[in-house]
């Protein structure tokens, strides 16, 4: 990733409240000089550890196997940045956003209990009023791990970049946050929160 100084984050306080934020991930495998293969999956983040599960019919577990070292991207709040707002003088349009791109190497959880534990955990932080139990077709231990593979994601390297105006006069600063004020999109709000939230910190 393109990553210049100024937009580096590794503050991990920021870069877990995104994750949990943001949980909705894309994981990518690549086999040699194959295609690469993408998912989309909910992730949770547990200290330096991502855990998830997939459908079995979902090749993507089988090269897991062949080649557990994985990139898990995670995309914050982005939008649009109109070059009206600048106050120093003329510039061009950009776009705003924060984005984690974590490498590690993946793990299969195939044990009934251990992916019984993992569902469990997904319910709690997605759910938590809804009474977890498994549907009378997935009770039993040969009937869940035919369904579903579930697996751990071992962090090894973190790229964070929240590209949030850092490399901009103040007042240029101000005028973007104000621009975003005045828009009533979610993310337009979630980036004017974080640019807020780094120019108090």
């Amino acid at each position: 990733m393109y990553l210049p100084d100024h937009f580096n984050i590794h503050d991990k306080e920021k870069i877990n409240t995104l994750i949990q934020q943001n949980p909705f991930a894309t994981v990518i495998s690549q086999v040699n000089d194959s295609q690469p293969f993408i998912s989309h999956l909910p992730l949770i983040l547990e200290g330096d550890v991502l855990i998830g599960h997939m459908s079995r019919k979902n090749l993507h577990w089988q090269l897991f196997q062949k080649a557990p070292d994985c990139t898990v991207i995670f995309n914050g709040p982005h939008t649009y940045i109109s070059p009206t707002w600048y106050k120093s003088g003329r510039d061009v349009p950009t776009w705003n956003y924060a984005v984690v791109h974590l490498h590690g190497t993946m793990e299969l959880v195939e044990p009934f209990k251990e992916q019984l534990d993992i569902l469990k955990k997904f319910s709690k932080v997605f759910d938590p009023q809804w009474p977890f139990h498994l549907p009378a077709d997935l009770r039993g231990e040969n009937e869940l791990t035919s369904a579903i593979v579930s697996f751990r994601f071992q962090i090894k390297k973190i790229e964070a970049k929240f590209k949030l105006s850092q490399n901009r006069p103040v007042e240029d600063i101000n005028g973007v946050m104000n621009g975003l004020a005045q828009r009533s999109d979610e993310n337009s709000a979630g980036v004017l929160k974080l640019m807020s939230e780094f120019k108090n910190s």
